[in-house]
């Protein structure tokens, strides 16, 4: 994914970056769903491993970044319509890693390899991340 270096005294900007980082992690998490679904149904455990395992840690990094990022909007005293498209972006993200979550659980569930379990289980983590972040960014004054 690539970095993003945005003005912090520019609400938009910040805004900008963690709309497109949402989207990416958003991308990213089901891509990774779809590839490993691929390789469960062809008996690459192997390779189902290695993409669930990549996954989890790549929503890791994306949710701390995402934090970041919304921690340094609210510094620039974004607008109350701002703060809300950060926090549709931030929830489309949340449920993305979810539902893939859940997903990847199911196939843990089935026989799946611990790594597998190890793995929703830290998307569902990433997850909660956003729900407090959400959270955060609904209680915070308009203007703070």
């Amino acid at each position: 994914m690539p970095r993003f270096n945005p003005d912090p005294d520019r609400p938009e900007d910040l805004l900008a970056s963690i709309v497109a980082l949402s989207e990416q992690t958003s991308r990213l998490a089901l891509d990774s769903a779809l590839e490993a679904a691929q390789a469960d149904a062809l008996g690459k455990v192997t390779v189902l491993v290695e993409h669930v395992c990549r996954l989890a840690i790549g929503a890791g990094v994306a949710t701390g970044e995402i934090a970041w990022l919304a921690g340094e909007l609210e510094t620039a005293h974004p607008d109350e319509r701002q703060r809300a498209q950060a926090a549709v972006s931030i929830a489309g993200a949340q449920s993305s890693l979810l539902a893939v979550g859940f997903a990847i659980l199911d196939v843990a569930d089935a026989g799946g390899p611990r790594e597998v379990r190890s793995s929703a289980e830290a998307l569902q983590r990433a997850a909660l991340q956003l729900e407090d972040l959400l959270a955060t960014l609904a209680t915070a004054p308009v203007g703070s």
